[in-house]
């Protein structure tokens, strides 16, 4: 599928996980800027990604996904995060785009999640 550039309008930052040791010498986790993008927005229903609700605890989590839209770029990959307007999304899944070869799709999921 052809992309205009303009439908590019969404800017998301992509993190990955780095660990290292606080003052003490323990073990930490935290996340880091791998890069800044322009990217195209779907929220996605049907087979594959779904919304879902589910109990955890006696609490019902919901669970929603989309798909992030951008230009090729290399080193992405499913164990990373995607931040949008103060929302984390897990990347669930990064599917090149077999058309063109110009774009790749980020599966991702919000909610429910550890960010």
């Amino acid at each position: 599928m052809y992309l205009e550039a303009q439908k590019l309008n969404r800017r998301i930052t992509i993190q990955r996980k780095v660990g290292g040791q606080d003052s003490l010498g323990q073990p930490v986790e935290t996340w880091v800027d791998v890069c800044k993008l322009w990217s195209h927005i779907k929220t996605i229903n049907g087979s594959g990604f779904i919304n879902q609700e589910f109990h955890d605890g006696g609490k019902e989590l919901s669970r929603t996904t989309a798909s992030f839209r951008v230009r090729i770029r290399k080193g992405i990959t499913a164990d990373m995060r995607v931040l949008h307007q103060g929302q984390v999304y897990e990347i669930r899944v990064v599917l090149p785009d077999l058309q063109d070869n110009r774009y790749m799709d980020l599966g991702c999921a919000i909610g429910a999640n550890q960010g």
